[in-house]
């Protein structure tokens, strides 16, 4: 039984200059579900349309050529608008075809999946267990309409099936990595010199779940409880994936890597036992109020080389209220100084145009990203994705708008109808040039000017055509927005 897992392409034409910048990355989730299918004697292919570039024909010349039984996508909301055009293509060739559908989208609107016959099984919250016992069903010749955490239609009526229970991360077999063989993802996807390497660094997951409510994320919409795997689990794979691949980088996809001093310190404590400080390095996100000053210099000795912290503002009102993020600017200020002390790079992520997020509150969230002083920074805009609870608050404004314009804040050129934003302060195009001169403003910064261009952190060609982009992106956001003051002026 043949089984094609699809990573589904964003279009370029949605996201305006900044496609250039959208780095395919190895799809971690559905080298799990191959591995697991794989382990069971399943015939299975991965296709990376996102790595390729390549449009739904590409897709059905693969399925001509394959002949796949079963066909499951990874949806996000942000291509889905490709999901539903592929599905109708592939029912068009061959009905015969099973089309399953995973992600947080599909596990959100499961319902109206099923009613709009984009997939007949979609799997709720985490695959691995679920596409196992659809895929032996449809082997045995069934129906599995009974699979704990799917829905399907079952007698003429959509049906969902119980929750499953959380899995065991410790029986998972590693990540099959090697089904990817062929795709040429970037060995540089971060563009950051201390991460370069001949070999293509991969994904390391410590977790699942996380602990925090924030309003503008959906984690919890696919992983219902954290689950965390021992020093030991993790370490194995590292090794193996290693000495199997030649991998000398790894980043952590945890939506929070340590979640705890506690986890950190025992995994460095297991990094440097075993050695693998002297042949790895890696990289992670975390909040700002989990580390502290010897945690930190224990991972850096583990291999750690790069953090991410989730900042996301400078307002205190703003992170506590409307982010209900649970950190303050101070706790922000230490975790940057003492990673700049211990000589990591740091990447500080923002985001400005939360509901009643005013103008000077974004315009001190520049400022703080400024004095922060990160290596890297990015200004991302509030946008209510499905399962969020922003998404909750505007669902009754958005729901049933075209799914591109989820990016459509990329494009300072489009229309303010064609945007779908968290933010009900302002006005659409003064949002939009606050976001662009957020970017500017940090990156023109003499001294950051010159981390990039002459002790090269970054590329030159990256950097030109970065600095280009930006440039080009403020002067188009400028004009709209000047446009804006002047007929309210006039008014």
């Amino acid at each position: 039984m043949k089984i094609l897992l699809v990573n589904p392409g964003l279009n370029p034409k949605r996201l305006g200059s900044y496609w250039r910048f959208t780095t395919a990355v190895p799809p971690t989730g559905l080298t799990y579900l191959g591995a697991v299918l794989l382990r069971d004697g399943f015939n299975v292919r991965i296709y990376d349309q996102h790595a390729v570039h390549e449009d739904n024909e590409a897709l059905m010349a693969i399925i001509r050529e394959y002949q796949p039984d079963v066909v499951g996508f990874s949806c996000l909301t942000f291509v889905m608008e490709t999901v539903e055009e592929a599905s109708r293509l592939i029912r068009s060739y061959d009905s015969k075809i099973k089309i399953l559908a995973g992600n947080i989208h599909a596990t959100y609107f499961p319902k109206e999946m099923i009613e709009q016959e984009i997939a007949d099984y979609v799997i709720r919250e985490e695959g691995e267990e679920a596409i196992l016992a659809i895929c032996r069903g449809l082997r045995d010749g069934k129906h599995p309409d009974e699979v704990p955490g799917t829905t399907t239609h079952s007698e003429g009526k959509v049906k969902h099936n119980s929750t499953p229970a959380l899995i065991d991360l410790e029986s998972l077999p590693y990540p099959a990595w090697n089904l990817l063989d062929g795709y040429a993802y970037d060995p540089d996807p971060l563009r950051i010199a201390p991460l370069r390497s001949k070999a293509q660094p991969l994904a390391i997951q410590g977790s699942r779940g996380c602990p925090f409510a924030c309003t503008f994320c959906s984690q919890d919409t696919m992983y219902k409880r954290v689950r965390v795997r021992s020093p030991e689990s993790v370490c194995n794979e590292l090794e193996y994936v290693h000495h199997t691949y030649g991998t000398t980088v790894f980043g952590f996809i945890d939506a929070i890597f340590p979640l705890s001093p506690k986890q950190g310190h025992a995994f460095a404590d297991e990094m440097i036992r075993r050695g693998l400080h002297k042949k790895v390095v890696w990289f992670t996100e975390t909040r700002v109020d989990l580390v502290n000053y010897e945690l930190l210099k224990h991972l850096k000795a583990a291999g750690l080389k790069f953090i991410q912290y989730g900042i996301e503002s400078g307002d205190d009102m703003v992170l506590q209220r409307l982010m209900r993020k649970k950190t303050g600017v101070n706790q922000a200020r230490l975790a940057l100084k003492w990673t700049r002390d211990l000589d990591i790079l740091s990447f500080g992520l923002f985001v400005v145009g939360m509901p009643g997020e005013s103008r000077e509150q974004i315009l001190k969230t520049i400022q703080f990203a400024k004095e922060l002083d990160p290596d890297i920074a990015k200004f991302n805009v509030a946008i209510p994705f499905p399962g969020s609870e922003l998404w909750e608050r505007f669902k009754h404004r958005v729901q049933g708008q075209p799914y591109w314009k989820y990016s459509g804040w990329y494009n300072a050129n489009i229309n303010d109808s064609d945007n779908i934003l968290a933010g009900d302060a302002l006005p659409t195009k003064e949002l939009m040039y606050l976001q662009r001169r957020a970017m500017f403003e940090f990156y023109t910064q003499p001294h950051v000017m010159r981390r990039y261009f002459i002790e090269g952190m970054v590329p030159l060609d990256v950097l030109a055509e970065g600095f280009y982009v930006m440039i080009s992106e403020l002067a188009r956001s400028v004009f709209p927005y000047a446009r804006t003051q002047i007929s309210r002026m006039a008014a």
